[in-house]
């Protein structure tokens, strides 16, 4: 799996489908994930629909699953880090004006 987990269409949303090719995540992970607050997922007409920020986010997960054998315990810690560092790029945003 490539380190390059950037993504380009920012307003995008994605099928369960498409996030199960992207990710390589089987769709009853994508859903545990979701279910447990690791991914938000935005409702759409019934279904589940993932915007770029949650496929970002999986797509770091499925990466240190495969490269870290990393286990739910530690990705719920990595995150919870990805929560602290988004809220701290966000505070010296807002603090540098």
């Amino acid at each position: 799996m490539a380190t390059d987990l950037s993504m380009q269409d920012d307003g995008a949303l994605y099928s369960i489908e498409m996030v199960e090719q992207i990710t390589h995540l089987e769709r009853e992970r994508i859903v545990l994930y979701q279910h447990y607050g690791l991914v938000r997922a935005v409702p759409e007409a019934g279904s589940l629909r993932f915007d770029e920020a949650a496929v970002l986010r999986l797509r770091r997960l499925a990466y240190l699953i495969h490269e870290y054998e990393v286990n739910e315990a530690g990705l719920r810690h990595f995150a919870a880090l990805l929560d602290e560092v988004e809220r701290l790029r966000n505070e010296v945003r807002f603090l540098r004006g």
